[in-house]
Order: C-alpha cells, then structure tokens, then sequence
C-alpha cells in the first residue's frame, strides 16, 4: 500500500492507505477511522500479518496515529499496531507531508517521525539506488549527497553537475520536445517531461508545447461552470454571471477552455478508477477526440498501455470561493510540463528542470533531479 495514488498504480494490486485503513479526507489530528470493527473490512485487515507501506515519508502523521488506533481495536489489545508487524519504505529527503501555507514548524511537526508510534519502529537502510543505472556511479552519489546538504555553497545554494545546465538561451521546450515532436516520435515524447515548482511556470510552458503539435487537430472543450449552496441570497446568485465564473480557476480543477490536439499528454486530476490505473496523476496520450469523449492510452503505472475513454463529469471546488463551485469538464489537466510534486512516483528518460523561479524547499529539487536514470 501507498500513501497516493499514482504510486498504488505502480504496484500489482497495489492499494492506498486511505482504502486500506478507511482514512478520511483531509486528515485531522482528532480524524477518526470509517472502518467498523464489525465489518468485512476490518476482519480482512486481521487476518493480515505484514503490512507494507511505501512512500510513508509523505503521509501525516495522523494517518500512523490512526492506524495504530484501528488494529489495536480489531485484534483487541493495547500493543502498538495491535501487534501488528509494519513496514514503512520512503525517502525522507523527499517531499515531506503537505500543509496548506504552513511554517516550516508545522511541516516538520506533521511528520511520521512525531507519531505516538514511532519509538516502536527500527531504522534499517537501503544502499542502492534501484532506478538510476548501475554505470551511473556519480550521478547516485550526487543525489544522495543533494539530498544530506553535501553540495550546498556558503550561501545554500545547490551546486549542480555543469554538464547538467543548459546554456543561458536554451529554449527547454525546444530542447525537450522540438525533435521529437517533429520527427513525430509519440512514444519517446511520453518518456520526458518538464518538471517546475509553480503552477503558473508549469501551465504556460504546457501551452508553448502544445503550439508545436499540429494545428489541424485542435479541438476546443469548453466547461459548463455553476455554483450551489447559496441559498436565497439572490444579490450572490445574480451578480455570478457565467461569464464570472468561466475567469476562475482553481488549481484543482481542469480550465474553462481546454485545448488539445491528437498526441497531446494529459494528465488526470480525478480518480476515476484505481482498479483500472486512472488516479490522480496518471498520465495519458490523447488518440482520438470527440464531442463528449476522449480516447486516451495510458502512459503510467502497471496499465501502461492500455486504451480508455474518458467522459465530461463534474468536479467541485468548496474551499477556494465563499460558495460552491462546480465545472464540468474532462478532468484533465495538459502534462507535457507538471509540478514537480505530481512527478513524485514516476521515472522518465529525459527531464528538463525549470529553474527561472527558485523551487519552494530543498527537498523538491532532490525530487526533481532523481525522476531519472541517467
């Protein structure tokens, strides 16, 4: 089990600790468990003997709290994990739990490393880098010393490989995707990518990409954009006019007018069925469009491959607005660039890494840089 869901598709019948364990969304320090100690749920997970939980270091600590609590009520008994054995796997010079605008003391404090369990856990250490290539002895050592603060100068910076910086008027969509798109080789462009550390960065460089595909196979997918729960204020009502509401845009939800093009990659910002590899953050290449569908072959996970068809649904966005917003759309967003946040779990051939505005904390870059073999 993982703590997201794209990483649960790249595991054989992999699952996430929100399905394992019945956690609720978002965490709270006082959240409590949906399983019943009753159901077929909860005698599943005791017959259970070794749980194994992989990118642990991203999950809350909230989630081990909760889990402790659930398994000592199924087994019926005060030990830690109901006696449970436990495996936890990550990296903590990775991304660590996130908090919405919260101080660095905060973020740390929400740590698995600051459960009521922790004490009970014994630290083993793996030595060898399984995704970057056995010849590529430097590179490994490189991340690992990035990622203890080996490489930093006096003034903490990051002291990257030269042969790793692109000239000062390199053009990364260019250097990335030009040839490839050109030369119309789909199936290596799906092995790279443009990684940022803001949304802003990320969405303008998906358009310059896009520009690039050709022309004659552009279809425009305009949303549907209302609101609800408003009750009877009707001086709220009249002045949200449609056309108010299609200038919104939440990071959350995909764009008022969506345009894409045959061999567009996309990526999907909705799980719409784990079972079939289509979570938030896969990531797909459009085969075809139609008015209300999307043939698209998935490009990650243990489905990668396979071909789907993708529907308008609606999508809501609560937290943002002081009203309910709701659009319906294809919950896609385009991929060619993504947050480096989104590309934690996933491994390409080539990576450009934007760096024209500072990435947010030391260990997004560490992320960025070890999305590759090479």
């Amino acid at each position: 089990m993982v703590f997201t869901e794209i990483a649960a598709t790249l595991l054989p019948f992999g699952k996430t600790v929100h399905k394992t364990f019945g956690l609720p969304v978002p965490l709270f320090a006082d959240s409590t468990s949906t399983i019943k100690i009753q159901s077929k749920e909860a005698q599943n997970l005791k017959e259970i003997d070794v749980f194994i939980w992989d990118k642990a270091p991203m999950a809350p600590r909230y989630a081990l709290d909760i889990m402790d609590k659930l398994l000592q009520d199924i087994m019926e008994n005060s030990l830690p994990i109901g006696e449970k054995v436990v495996i936890l796997g990550g990296n903590f010079r990775q991304l660590l739990p996130i908090k919405i605008r919260g101080t660095r003391s905060e973020i740390v404090n929400l740590s698995i490393k600051y459960s009521n369990v922790w004490k009970y856990f014994t630290k083993l250490s793996l030595t060898q880098n399984m995704r970057v290539k056995p010849e590529e002895i430097e590179f490994a050592k490189f991340l690992l010393d990035m990622g203890d603060g080996k490489v930093n100068d006096s003034e903490n910076n990051i002291q990257m490989p030269q042969c790793c910086i692109a000239p000062a008027k390199a053009n990364i969509v260019i250097d990335i995707f030009g040839e490839l798109i050109k030369k119309q080789d789909f199936n290596d462009m799906a092995k790279c990518a443009i990684l940022s550390s803001r949304n802003v960065n990320v969405k303008k460089i998906n358009k310059q990409v896009v520009e690039l595909l050709n022309i004659f196979e552009e279809r425009i997918y305009t949303s549907v954009d209302s609101i609800e729960n408003c009750g009877n204020d009707e001086d709220i009502i009249n002045s949200l006019i449609p056309e108010y509401l299609n200038t919104l845009s939440p990071i959350s939800l995909p764009p008022y007018e969506l345009r894409l093009k045959k061999n567009c990659i996309v990526m999907l910002i909705r799980n719409l069925s784990i079972n079939e590899g289509l979570c938030n953050g896969t990531r797909l290449i459009i085969k075809k469009m139609e008015n209300h569908l999307l043939k698209c072959q998935i490009l990650t996970g243990n489905k990668t491959g396979d071909i789907v068809f993708i529907n308008r649904i609606t999508l809501y966005c609560e937290n943002e607005f002081p009203f309910a917003f709701k659009k319906r759309q294809f919950p896609i967003k385009i991929a060619f660039a993504m947050t480096i946040n989104k590309s934690q779990g996933q491994t390409f051939e080539k990576i450009g890494l934007d760096l024209t505005r500072d990435v947010l904390n030391h260990s997004q870059l560490h992320v960025a840089c070890s999305r590759v073999r090479s």
